[in-house]
């Protein structure tokens, strides 16, 4: 679809309109945050099942996550990983994953957690001052003006969602993608404000979404092949073997290195995923 609306063979639209009273009724959510949505989207005057509804890329998941041994430790004294903050994900749909992979990583990252506090001699010292100046600089932001957090939220969507930063990378798309996060960096997020205290959550969360967003597109300047899920439209092969983007906090903003993936101590060998078996295209990177 992406090398479709590309080619000047677009829009593409997908159409409901024929579906039956049946359909549409089974179709339609009853509960939960899929029925919050459809009430939202109809409150502004769009059903889904009324209309056509424009394709357009999206990012729906990205992988990364904390570096941590089998028992969840980081490697930072008493803190423990778990889940998608792991990235366990296999990269494919399975029903009932999340709730595998939460209990099992939650369960050995609780045991380890308890075994280190067990194990403590004295409870570590908590910095109060530390504590109340974060606060008070939080709570500041309460009621000034300023750029609100679902503004920003939209300003990350919009440099995610072009098709040559998720769909069909390339070099020039993830650096203008980047160039324009820089300059939120310098000119909008220190001015996001929050008019009451729940948006002070969606602050921090704003702030979240600038960091990952930054995190994906310089990890994947720096990936120059093609490989699972990450397809660059100008380095379209396979390099070399495969390598986790390892990102640190470095003096000058991050540090990001490659380290090679240890399949030989893998007593178990990976298999390659299903999408790996896709043919990439060959064309050439505008």
């Amino acid at each position: 679809m992406a090398f479709e609306v590309r080619a000047g063979r677009g829009p593409i639209y997908f159409d409901t309109s024929t579906m039956s009273p049946e359909g549409v009724e089974i179709m339609t959510p009853t509960g939960g945050w899929m029925k919050l949505n459809d009430t939202k989207l109809k409150e502004l005057g769009i059903d889904f099942f009324k209309s056509k509804t424009e394709w357009m890329p999206q990012v729906l998941t990205s992988f990364g996550g904390t570096v941590a041994d089998k028992d969840g430790w980081s490697g930072v004294p008493g803190l423990f990983v778990a889940g998608r903050a792991r990235s366990v994900t296999p990269g494919v749909y399975m029903g009932g994953w999340d709730t595998c992979k939460t209990t099992t990583t939650g369960y050995i990252a609780g045991n380890s957690a308890g075994e280190y506090v067990s194990g403590l001699t004295s409870a570590p010292r908590f910095d109060d001052a530390h504590a109340s100046g974060t606060l008070d600089a939080t709570l500041s932001l309460l009621g000034k003006p300023g750029v609100y957090p679902k503004d920003v939220v939209r300003l990350m969507q919009e440099l995610m969602a072009p098709m040559d930063v998720c769909i069909l990378k390339t070099g020039k798309g993830l650096t203008r993608s980047l160039e324009r996060l820089e300059d939120a960096k310098r000119n909008i997020l220190p001015y996001m404000t929050a008019p009451e205290p729940h948006y002070l959550v969606k602050l921090v969360e704003a702030r979240s979404m600038a960091l990952i967003t930054e995190m994906y597109l310089k990890a994947s300047l720096m990936r120059k092949e093609s490989r699972s899920g990450h397809y660059r439209e100008d380095f379209p092969e396979r390099h070399g073997d495969p390598a986790w983007i390892v990102i640190r906090d470095g003096h000058d903003g991050m540090d990001l290195r490659a380290d090679p993936v240890p399949l030989d101590r893998y007593p178990v060998k990976p298999h390659r995923y299903y999408m790996d078996n896709f043919a990439f295209p060959k064309t050439s990177a505008i």
